[in-house]
């Protein structure tokens, strides 16, 4: 009798059990390593070239057998590199090649080979890293990407301040060890003769351990009371006490040598040239002209 096998075709070593058949006359059993039950096992028989031996029992009992090779691939050897962690609001970065060059990367907020922290969010995220050889035969690595959450950042109000009150301590920003900014702050000072008077807003930055940065921001209100009082006219020492004028905004208060609850009284005084004083507050700040 003769018999025949047909050819096989490669497999890789991860394929799934292969039913053998091709073999004529049909009604053969196959042999082989890896083989049990005329299936083919390529796990179990690992990379390499086999001989498969096809035998046939003809009705006079004679058997006749054929040997067809079957080559098995192995897997190719995929590594990625571990990417850098990143901070949750950085830009999409570009995932690193992985070898051999020429693969892919999958995985949450991965496209075209690049990783969106942003998408990804705060935590430990696998990708994986994909490559398939010239026998079809495909393999992975997988690496973790950490993406580090924002420093949670606070600034607490900052107290009004007068104009001329001099340069005060910003304070309240947490956690320590931040930075101040904003028009009139230099290190953690505040000036407001820098600013003038007006609301302002205060920054406070910080950066974390894993060089994540985060600010928070208040405002400062600066108060510049202004006063004006316009020329007195001269008076005689015998001149009776007259009520003073001339001093804006309405509402503050005139003080000086012979001056008592807003009047002048030159019998006071005597004769002379004598400052006279105009005072008006607001919001606890003082603004003087005489």
């Amino acid at each position: 009798v003769t018999v025949t096998q047909m050819s096989f075709a490669d497999l890789c070593v991860d394929a799934a059990a292969l039913a053998l058949s091709g073999g004529s006359p049909i009604g053969g059993t196959y042999a082989g390593t890896g083989i049990a039950n005329d299936t083919l096992f390529p796990a179990q028989a690992g990379a390499g070239t086999f001989d498969i031996t096809y035998s046939y029992t003809a009705p006079n009992a004679c058997v006749a057998t054929v040997i067809e090779p079957i080559t098995i691939h192995g897997l190719p050897i995929v590594s990625a590199p571990t990417p850098a962690a990143q901070c949750i609001d950085a830009a999409p970065v570009a995932l690193a090649q992985g070898t051999p060059a020429g693969g892919t990367y999958s995985g949450i907020a991965v496209a075209a080979n690049s990783f969106t922290p942003s998408v990804a969010g705060a935590g430990t995220h696998p990708l994986t890293y994909a490559y398939t050889d010239t026998n079809g035969c495909s393999n992975t690595d997988t690496v973790q990407a950490v993406v580090n959450a924002l420093p949670s950042v606070s600034l607490a109000a900052q107290n009004d301040v007068c104009l001329d009150g001099g340069i005060v301590a910003l304070t309240g920003g947490s956690p320590a060890g931040g930075t101040y900014s904003g028009t009139g702050v230099s290190g953690t000072s505040f000036d407001p003769t820098v600013t003038g008077g007006g609301t302002f807003t205060i920054y406070y930055s910080f950066t974390d351990a894993n060089s994540c940065a985060s600010s928070d921001s208040t405002t400062i209100v600066v108060h510049a009371p202004s006063a004006t009082l316009a020329a007195l006219p001269a008076v005689c020492l015998d001149a009776a006490p007259f009520a003073l004028t001339g001093g804006t905004p309405a509402g503050g208060t005139y003080s000086g040598t012979g001056v008592n609850m807003g009047n002048f009284d030159a019998s006071v005084s005597g004769a002379g040239s004598f400052t006279i004083y105009y005072n008006n507050t607001s919001n606890g700040c003082i603004a003087v002209d005489s």
